[in-house]
């Protein structure tokens, strides 16, 4: 049932994060996005930082290769159409923006290190 609990957050958090990214959302957004959803989780009543953490590095894991992804396919098209390439672009930094997003989240979670 745990695991179940653990699963919503997460689609929910995924779900909307990748729409802004579809939809090439400026990384400023993106990066709001991300920090309204570690605020969210923050105030859950039984959360702690290592299950926080582990929610962004889940989503940190699947951002991450999708902008991989997305930059081999920009990088492989042959002959591509002007506006696909442009939204393929913003779509691209969108990703590096909430990679970077979840990424500083993590970090400011995991505190400073001795």
């Amino acid at each position: 049932m745990a695991g179940e609990n653990e699963a919503a957050p997460l689609e929910d958090a995924q779900a909307a994060l990748s729409r802004l990214a579809a939809a090439g959302a400026p990384p400023s957004r993106v990066a709001s996005e991300v920090g309204t959803l570690v605020a969210a989780w923050a105030s859950e009543p039984e959360m702690d930082g290592s299950t926080a953490q582990a929610r962004i590095a889940l989503l940190w894991d699947g951002f991450t290769r999708d902008a991989a992804d997305l930059q081999e396919q920009i990088s492989d098209a042959a002959q591509p159409d002007p506006q696909a390439l442009t939204l393929a672009r913003r779509q691209l930094a969108a990703l590096r923006a909430v990679v970077a997003a979840l990424a500083a989240a993590h970090e400011r979670l995991a505190g400073p290190q001795d």
